[in-house]
């Protein structure tokens, strides 16, 4: 039994250091804010949505997995999520989703443009059948992190970066 644990365990790290020798000509995907959107606004809360394409720079598609992100708003305000952005990256393509943030804003707390931070990763997986097998059993899950900045006007319901 335990000769079988450590061939496994062998044959595990050979094929993780194959699939990264494998796969590192492909390049992580790239990520830019294409703007806010004003969901809806009550008078205890805002939703907001924030526009964002992806970008892949490989030959090869790239499916995207999991988005965790948290936008800081004003320095003061804090909102965190887990969301798919529900798309494959194609050939050298391009896509956009938005990740969804809602906010606790008491009415006249704060006004006019306002700086935000969008941090967060992706989670993708890389082209190849042994690629696939490894972030299904979580082994080898790459990801590409992302710090987008931006203003939003929180006066106003749409706009564009």
């Amino acid at each position: 039994m335990r000769i079988t644990t450590q061939l496994l365990s062998v044959i595990l790290l050979g094929s993780s250091i194959l699939t990264s020798i494998g796969c590192s000509s492909v390049r992580e995907p790239r990520f830019e804010t294409m703007g806010v959107r004003q969901v809806e606004r009550t008078d205890s809360r805002t939703v907001y949505a924030f526009i964002v394409k992806a970008t892949n720079p490989n030959k090869e598609s790239i499916p995207l997995r999991e988005v965790t992100y948290t936008v800081t708003l004003d320095k003061t305000h804090k909102f965190s999520g887990v969301r798919s952005p529900e798309t494959t990256l194609h050939t050298y393509g391009e896509h956009i989703f938005e990740l969804p943030a809602v906010f606790e804003i008491a009415p006249g707390e704060i006004s006019g443009i306002v700086d935000y931070k969008l941090n967060g990763s992706v989670k993708y997986l890389r082209p190849g059948k042994l690629s696939e097998t490894m972030f299904e059993s979580k082994l080898i899950v790459p990801k590409a992190e992302f710090y987008l900045r931006g203003q939003v006007n929180v006066d106003e319901p749409n706009q564009e970066q």
